[in-house]
């Protein structure tokens, strides 16, 4: 369900780990032979600091949390069924 809303409006997930995200994506780049960056930080550095990572899964952490304490007070209504008249 979340992919098909991502997909529809067209947003990013938002609960992604950006540094996370950026080493995916340069280590795909990698092996599809792009050319390398030499003596350049880019985006997917930040993974190699343990402080980022740590700042970055605190965050899903709590967004994790949060969505799930909207997901327990969130709940389908049952349809009633009617009343039978005895007389």
């Amino acid at each position: 369900m979340i992919v098909w809303h991502m997909l529809i409006k067209e947003t990013a997930y938002i609960w992604a780990r950006p540094a996370l995200m950026a080493r995916k994506l340069r280590s795909a780049e990698l092996r599809a032979r792009m050319p390398g960056n030499h003596a350049k930080r880019g985006a997917a550095y930040n993974y190699n600091i343990p402080s980022k990572r740590a700042e970055e899964r605190q965050r899903v952490e709590l967004a994790e949390a949060d969505y799930a304490r909207f997901a327990m007070n969130w709940r389908t209504r049952l349809k009633s069924k009617p009343v039978e008249n005895p007389g």
